[in-house]
């Protein structure tokens, strides 16, 4: 009987070309603004000419980690390009790695190692410097720490040139790897604030995925549960008790039905996220979601119950879905608030279900669960008592 009525809902629901078409204009809309912040994200990074004229190991690296930084677009032009293009402000700042660059590195000479081009107009040239230096001087330091180790470690060892090499390389990599996952000393600025501890950020580039990808959950949750306003409208609801038995079993099926749509819509939006390889998929990332996508359901259903016209389910649908996203901090970061509105958002679902695809824990998605059957029970009961 609770499969029938799930089925009978979902008839309803999509009885028609446009009800169909709210499974892809999810997808279509997510896309649509994932490029536009893709393409405003590019938009807005520092241009940066890189001359490479060294072509050595060292020089790729250090143009290869630099290009990795979100707020830089990196080109490899020859140093005619490289002087026009900064002269006719089309790249604010430009850089030439000249020939014999890794062997300078290697023998620890840094002194006016890199020639910096500045566009007129530019005002970022500290940053990319920062920037572009701080890579440059890890090199450095790796090579200055397997110098140090050889002079020391292999002179009193008297190693021949092989092993030498072998110490110099395995010193190197080991100074390497205290840069990673970020170097020893590191500064967090804030302006009007302190921390107590710097917290490191990913370097990546812009994207709306996840955020989007949960407010359309969240959207789309409310908008399909408000079946149970209009059976009230229509007199439905004082009918079941008398036609089904058990109003239970009419309250579970048509949430399950919803349910259905919503595990439909996730599975859309996943491959959607694995096919712009912004999503990784595993174990916990899919429990996550799942539970997730339970409590929406089971929270506006709950809702659903409290209100009585459907221009009110918009207006809440409207407030609760815009509120809870703004204030998770899945679009901006939410220590940008107050503390009193940074500590609210620890209270958004959105907030918790962030928390479980980045600490790739079970936990979160089993607390969804159990808040989910709570949500339904008190939901059929109260629903129940009212018929």
């Amino acid at each position: 009987m609770v499969w029938t009525i799930a089925f009978t809902r979902i008839k309803l629901l999509l009885q028609s070309p446009w009800s169909w078409a709210g499974l892809v204009i999810p997808v279509l809309l997510l896309g649509f603004l994932d490029l536009s912040v893709e393409k405003t994200a590019n938009a807005t990074k520092i241009p940066v000419v890189i001359v490479d004229e060294d072509t050595s190991e060292y020089s790729k690296t250090v143009i290869e980690r630099v290009s990795k930084n979100p707020a830089i677009a990196v080109r490899i032009v020859n140093q005619d390009k490289a002087r026009n293009e900064i002269e006719t402000q089309k790249a604010a700042i430009g850089f030439l790695i000249p020939e014999g660059f890794m062997e300078h590195i290697q023998e620890n000479d840094e002194d006016e190692l890199v020639t910096m081009w500045l566009s007129t107009s530019t005002l970022s040239h500290g940053l990319v410097r920062e920037i572009f230096a701080s890579e440059v001087k890890r090199l450095s330091s790796n090579s200055y720490g397997a110098n140090t180790v050889l002079k020391t470690y292999g002179k009193s060892e008297k190693l021949d040139g092989k092993e030498q090499a072998a110490v110099w390389k395995d010193a190197w990599a080991y100074s390497d790897k205290h840069w990673n996952p970020v170097p020893l000393m590191t500064v967090d600025y804030k302006v009007g604030a302190t921390k107590e501890k710097a917290v490191a950020s990913e370097d990546s580039s812009a994207s709306i995925y996840v955020p989007g990808m949960l407010v359309l959950l969240m959207l789309f949750s409310f908008l399909w549960n408000s079946w149970p306003i209009k059976d009230r409208d229509s007199g439905m609801r004082s009918r079941v008790p008398y036609s089904v038995g058990r109003f239970s079993l009419y309250w579970g099926g048509n949430a399950l039905g919803v349910l259905i749509l919503q595990v439909e819509l996730l599975i859309l939006l996943i491959g959607f996220g694995l096919w712009k390889d912004e999503l990784v998929l595993n174990a916990s990332t899919i429990v996550a979601l799942l539970g997730y996508v339970l409590f929406l359901n089971a929270l506006s259903l709950l809702f659903a119950y409290f209100v009585h016209s459907n221009r009110t389910w918009q207006a809440v649908t409207l407030f609760v879905v815009l509120a809870t996203s703004l204030l998770s901090g899945t679009f901006f970061p939410s220590d940008e608030l107050s503390s009193f509105l940074e500590k609210a958002a620890q209270w958004t679902p959105q907030y918790w279900i962030i928390s479980a695809l980045n600490q790739e824990t079970l936990m979160i998605a089993w607390v969804f669960v159990g808040i989910s059957i709570i949500l339904y029970g008190l939901s059929t009961i109260k629903a129940g008592d009212s018929a």
